[in-house]
């Protein structure tokens, strides 16, 4: 009988052993092959790579549809490592989403502004987040633009300046009740705290989730995209853009560019400049006139003879209000989150990586990689057959 019980125990030992193990299994496969720890799927964050540290920088976005999910989180992607970090800083801006971010290569630090908050009204905050000490630091410039969200913002190297334009404040985010869509250009001096708004000529309508960068073989800031919604008595109600611009800071003046062929008329699409092969490159957003279809397009610009390419690559990213950022050092263009609709119904913790030199989208984490989804379920499965088996072998002891 002493016999019969320690040979049970000891069965039920190896079934407990076997069921552990084969958890712990199933976990390292979700582990391996996908970027650790986990960034959270989100959409609306702002991104920018710190050249200085060879680190893509993500602050911020949503991860669902109510005000309540906006996010304040902070994070860093290794692309060598293809590992994220959740940088944690003690100080942080509000949590919100629509905001914009640029890299300050001179000063090494990000610039961040505006956004919708988790609470209260849209913000015109100015932070400044700099790797090296983990800080974000609110800045307090004399002047700058008013309270907003869906705008954009590049650095301009040549002038050591980040370039704001547009964006728009929603009723319900307005103090004023009313829908606003802003035609003005700032440009941030970190070294002096100081916004001026340029007032520049050449672009007469202001733009909403649009996209912008900074070509730095040309010295342009390039904007393609965005929505516009005309005053109240305007016939034309409503602007959807396919225009390309360009704008230079030297002489303060914005260019239409837009050729026969170019992307059409979206918005939430991301957009950056490849430096290492001079193009800009866009892809992704979603129409709005009368369709709602996500575009799965890569296009690229080549602003020295203003012609726009449909890439065409075999894996082609399906989504809206991602974000993207070129990796100087690795020379691959990194995107990262999204939605795929309109609706609000799927977010995305993806990264992936494209190549212009190769045209083609690399998936950092396999879609063959089980999920949090997957291994939720093959726990239960496995403690049932666990189980199961330690019924049979102590039935059979009997």
């Amino acid at each position: 009988m002493t016999k019969i019980k320690y040979k049970n125990k000891l069965l039920i030992f190896y079934a407990i052993f076997i069921m552990t193990n084969l958890l712990y299994a199933t976990i390292n496969i979700s582990a391996d092959c996908a970027p650790t720890p986990y960034s959270p799927a989100k959409a609306g964050h702002s991104m920018a790579y710190d050249s200085a540290n060879d680190l893509i920088i993500v602050y911020g976005g949503h991860i669902g549809s109510g005000t309540e999910n906006r996010r304040y989180d902070t994070r860093a992607y290794d692309y060598n490592k293809n590992e994220w970090t959740n940088l944690n800083p003690t100080v942080k801006p509000n949590a919100s989403s629509w905001l914009a971010m640029a890299y300050d290569s001179e000063s090494e630090k990000l610039i961040l502004f505006g956004g919708v908050p988790k609470d209260g009204y849209a913000l015109a905050e100015t932070w400044i987040y700099d790797y090296s000490t983990n800080s974000w630091i609110k800045a307090d410039p004399n002047a700058s633009p008013s309270l907003r969200g869906s705008h954009v913002m590049a650095y301009d190297s040549e002038s050591d300046v980040v370039i704001m334009h547009g964006g728009a404040v929603w009723a319900e985010d307005n103090p004023a009740g009313v829908y606003i869509n802003y035609n003005d250009t700032w440009a941030y001096d970190f070294n002096s705290d100081t916004w001026t708004n340029m007032e520049p000529t050449g672009l007469d309508v202001g733009l909403s989730e649009s996209q912008m960068t900074y070509d730095s073989e040309s010295d342009k800031i390039i904007m393609v995209g965005g929505y516009f919604v005309y005053p109240y008595d305007d016939p034309q109600e409503e602007y959807y853009a396919t225009e390309t611009w360009a704008y230079d800071y030297n002489t303060n003046t914005w260019e239409n560019i837009t050729t026969t062929i170019h992307p059409s008329h979206r918005v939430d699409h991301a957009l950056a400049y490849d430096s290492e092969s001079d193009r800009t490159i866009l892809v992704g957003g979603h129409k709005i006139l009368g369709d709602y279809n996500l575009q799965d397009e890569t296009w690229a610009f080549d602003y020295n003879t203003e012609t726009w390419e449909n890439m065409n690559p075999s894996t082609k990213p399906v989504r809206i209000a991602h974000q993207m950022a070129y990796d100087e050092e690795s020379d691959l263009v990194i995107l990262f989150g999204g939605l795929n609709s309109s609706g609000i119904s799927t977010f995305y913790n993806e990264v992936y990586t494209y190549d212009y030199n190769n045209n083609n989208w690399t998936l950092m984490s396999s879609e063959l990689c089980p999920t949090k989804t997957d291994y939720i379920f093959v726990f239960p499965i496995i403690s049932l057959f666990s189980i199961l088996a330690v019924i049979v072998i102590l039935r059979r002891e009997k």
